[in-house]
């Protein structure tokens, strides 16, 4: 039991000042001085331990996790920095345990949100333990509460000197963007390097006036010219970024774009500005020209210019100003529509962007889920082992909270920007070994528990947004491979196999009960990963793992069938009444690319050739893709039994990941709102085609699925003839297409691989990019066993300068036929002096008149003519073709020994 002495007090809080002054400071000597037990715990000041002084106070009674010590600091902290610290120590033989350090928090007229300070910090019976952090909010609260707590519900302990030490934030004041302008007449104007980069003031070459800056020596893709644009820049507000760009002389062309790095405290994030992207050239000064809104604040924001390494160009007339917003268009709301139609999910992918000013409002018109991009991804959230940081997905969090939205969570377990770490064991890489895969395990339970953890300290009454997670993602190759259902042979299955998605589920299952559990893939519209994607999915539900959905990436191009799309959602659909295990569907990445060339999403695979634009007007291309999005759209209402949830992936075409990855696209118009928020073609093809412009001309090729090899077994010498299913080809106006190839099913096929391929023409006469395949015939395992013997021993006797002759049997000693014409024969000298075996006249002849089934045998002879005396060893080799084309070989030694 803890000792409990009475008592109450509060220290008076102390006017907050410019600089930082301790607001809060308490020893628990003469009280609790305002600590007040949360939920069923009970607080008092104890004198069975104390830190400083005689008492601390005891937190006892506790029944759930969140129950612990807290305090209401509204009246001595309003908006601003603080850093908070208190002291923990466990009861005598209580061991050890973990106390977290939260803050309560509800925005005035919001939902409460639960902030982490001090995160599962380990505390002991044995000695007291600090916990600190820094903690910031901005704007008004009607709840301000830092607590301690356990993830142990019952686990009672102590707190002592407790302090708060911080400043109010400056008056809020409207934000105001200063606008910047450089163009380097006089100087670099406060442009400088990133990285290796070298920048100068030039006059070889201008877009206007008599000089630019030149960027050199860039050895990665992030270097190049930056320059401070954090008076620039204000959350909520848009700013309109132009720089003008020209490759330097002899450099032929690359991809540049411009980007932002903001930092907050010990935070960097990256950002591209939507839609300044572009593929430049030595040859003319192109402009890039984008939008960037600032949503969270910052300590800093930098502006540069990146693009491919090696690269050195030149920049001009940089511009950074207020940009003014065309308002969000009074039209019918996608969720209010697709809602209507059966879909309980409409989302969109997001960052912190676009929860402040006109795109927040047009999230929270059009959409009632959101997927964080990238803020949930394994190297955001945990970037160092043990480290977590949910900055960047609490602030989605709370504008979810804010505005009733749901949180489609994204993702838990990914081959793709997941840190080295994990894989990791110092400098060692992690193995199958038993012992490393128990690492790996408890790595992925570390990880998926912090999550929760941290989800469940935010919202302890169970009402957090978070309805769904994608637990795994992008699990299967996209060609033939040796591991089951094609997995891809990321590090995941390295070290753990297939087990490694049972693993993540289970996990998932245990900590987010009530969450809906998909995998994710992408290309799963596509026949041979389709098949591959639905048996994996089989093997998990034998196995009983607790998966609930199956997840569809949909990342196409409108040249992609979207009868294909709807193959894959009735697949999933006859898996559920094959296995009596009802499955969710999600369309979780949805983008249309109306590029010529489709190469997948797979953001691991590295650089590929630069794409290109499939129409020359822009207008026509966008009237094409509404054609798209309104069949596609068909095919999800015939679905919509089984499809619980449809999400595009990105706010606006300038948002997009099509516009810059893996090289600048400017063209694409991927989602349902352009760059400036506005109803595309691609939404009325959505909401109501009849408003779609007039359809122009068919300029799309048909599409030639991949085909895993075809595998055949000879039989005869001559190979097998061969009937195999053509690759499965659609055209997205003319429907499926039956293609031709070069070498048509039912033909003889050699031993040994042979590439096919195949091509397609549609009506308007457009020709498919050729797709290939290879048919594979091998023999069947010989029945036949072929002997040799050399003179009846292994040494033969031999004279100097006289030729020598030795007879060889060989014959059939199993079953089947060797083929006498398949005779070959050939002897290696191994060692000794000089000298060569050969077959004597007329042997090859001899053996290859006949053919030799089961017991036949015969003999040939080999000639050689030793030089010098002493002995030689040759390995021969006899080898033959069986009936059914399997190579035979036997091998002996033999040894001439030569005399005078």
């Amino acid at each position: 039991m803890l000792g409990l002495v009475a008592g109450a007090g509060v220290v008076a809080a102390p006017a907050a000042a410019a600089a930082p002054t301790t607001v809060h400071s308490t020893g628990f000597e003469t009280g609790t001085d305002g600590w007040f037990g949360r939920g069923d715990a009970a607080v008092a000041v104890s004198t069975d331990e104390a830190r400083t002084g005689e008492a601390s106070l005891a937190v006892t009674g506790r029944s759930q996790n969140w129950h612990g010590a807290g305090l209401d600091a509204r009246p001595f902290m309003p908006a601003g920095q603080y850093t908070i610290e208190g002291w923990v120590k466990l009861p005598a033989g209580a061991g050890s345990d973990q106390v977290s350090l939260s803050v309560a928090r509800t925005p005035e007229g919001g939902a409460a949100s639960y902030d982490s300070v001090a995160y599962q910090v380990a505390v002991s019976d044995g000695g007291w333990t600090k916990l600190s952090g820094s903690y910031e909010f901005a704007g008004g609260v009607s709840q301000l509460e830092p607590y301690f707590e356990s993830p142990d519900a019952t686990q009672d302990f102590f707190l002592d000197d407790v302090t708060i030490v911080g400043e109010a934030a400056a008056p809020q004041e409207p934000g105001t963007v200063a606008p910047l302008a450089t163009d380097f007449e006089d100087g670099l104007q406060g442009w400088g390097p990133r990285g290796d980069a070298l920048v100068e003031r030039t006059t070889s070459d201008a877009h206007s006036g008599s000089a630019s800056l030149l960027a050199t020596n860039r050895l990665q893709n992030w270097q190049g010219p930056a320059i401070d644009v954090t008076r620039n820049l204000a959350v909520g507000q848009t700013v309109q970024v132009t720089v003008w760009a020209k490759l330097a002389p002899g450099q032929g062309s690359a991809s540049l774009r411009a980007s932002i790095q903001r930092d907050r405290g010990t935070q960097t994030n990256y950002e591209n500005i939507g839609g300044a992207s572009a593929v430049v050239t030595d040859a003319e000064w192109t402009r890039l020209r984008g939008t960037y809104t600032l949503g969270a604040p910052i300590d800093s924001a930098q502006l540069y210019v990146e693009g491919d390494a090696g690269k050195s160009f030149l920049i001009d007339d940089v511009t950074v100003a207020p940009f003014a917003e065309t308002p969000i268009q009074d039209v019918p709301a996608l969720q209010d529509v697709l809602g209507a139609q059966g879909f309980e999910h409409v989302g969109v992918a997001i960052d912190s962007r676009e929860t402040v000013g006109r795109a927040a409002q047009l999230v929270t018109k059009h959409y009632g889920a959101i997927t964080p991009e990238n803020d949930g991804k394994p190297e955001v959230v945990q970037p160092t082992e043990g480290t977590f940081d949910f900055t960047n997905l609490d602030r989605l969090l709370d504008f979810a909270d804010a505005t009733g939205t749901d949180v489609y969570g994204h993702v838990l377990a990914w081959h793709s920007q997941t840190p080295a770490w994990f894989f990791r064991d110092g400098d060692r890489n992690l193995t199958s070994s038993p012992a490393d895969q128990a690492i790996l395990r408890a790595r992925l339970e570390a990880h998926i528990k912090g999550i929760a953890d941290h989800i469940d300290a935010r919202y302890p009454d169970g009402d957090s947004p978070i309805w769904a997670w994608d637990v795994v993602n992008e699990v299967i190759a996209d060609g033939d491979n040796a591991n089951p259902h094609d997995m891809r042979d990321s590090r995941w299955f390295q070290v753990l196999g297939e087990q490694f998605v049972d693993e993540a589920f289970r996990l998932a299952d245990r900590y987010f009960p009530e969450a809906e559990l998909f995998i994710n893939d992408y290309n799963t519209e596509m026949p041979e990963k389709r098949a591959d994607y639905l048996d994996l999915v089989r093997s998990l539900i034998q196995r009983d793992v607790p998966i609930d959905g199956v997840g569809h990436q949909v990342h196409v191009d409108f040249a992609r069938p979207v009868e294909w799309v709807g193959d894959s959602l009735a697949g999933v659909e006859r898996l559920s009444a094959e296995t009596g295990r009802p499955l969710l569907q999600a369309i979780t990445e949805l983008d249309v690319s109306d590029s010529k060339e489709n190469n997948g999403a797979d953001v691991s695979n590295g650089t590929v050739p630069q794409h290109s634009p499939a129409y020359a007007d822009d207008a026509d291309a966008a009237a094409e893709l509404g054609y798209y999005w309104r069949d596609l759209f068909e095919v999800f209402r015939d679905h919509s039994d089984s499809l619980e949830s449809v999400t595009v992936w990105g706010i606006s075409n300038a948002r997009s990941w099509l516009r810059t990855w893996p090289a600048a696209r400017p063209w694409e118009q991927p989602t349902p709102f352009d760059d400036d928020l506005q109803v595309t073609p691609a939404y009325w093809g959505i909401v109501d085609p009849s408003r779609l412009p007039a359809r122009p001309a068919d300029v799309s090729p048909p599409r030639i699925a991949a085909k895993d090899p075809v595998l055949a077994t000879s039989t005869g010498v001559t190979g097998a003839e061969v009937t195999y299913t053509p690759p499965v080809t659609g055209d997205t106006r003319d429907g499926a297409i039956v293609p031709t190839c070069d070498t048509p099913s039912g033909a003889l096929f050699p031993i040994g691989t042979t590439t096919v391929t195949c091509t397609a023409t549609d009506r308007a006469g457009n020709v498919a990019t050729p797709g290939r395949f290879d048919v594979v015939v091998t023999p069947p395992a010989t029945t036949t066993r072929l002997y040799q013997q050399i003179n009846n021993g292994p040494v033969v006797r031999a004279n100097a300068k006289q030729t020598v002759q030795l007879v060889v049997q060989f014959g059939n000693r199993g079953k089947g036929v060797l083929l006498g014409d398949t005779f070959q024969y050939s002897c290696t000298q191994t060692a000794g002096a000089p000298m060569s075996l050969e077959l004597a006249p007329g042997s090859a002849r001899q053996v290859g008149n006949r053919d030799y089934p089961a017991g036949q045998n015969a003999n040939f002879t080999l000639r050689g003519k030793p030089t010098q005396v002493g002995t030689a060893s040759f390995d021969c080799t006899l080898s033959m073709t069986d009936a059914l084309g399997a190579p035979v070989t036997a091998t002996t030694s033999v040894t001439i020994d030569v005399r005078k």
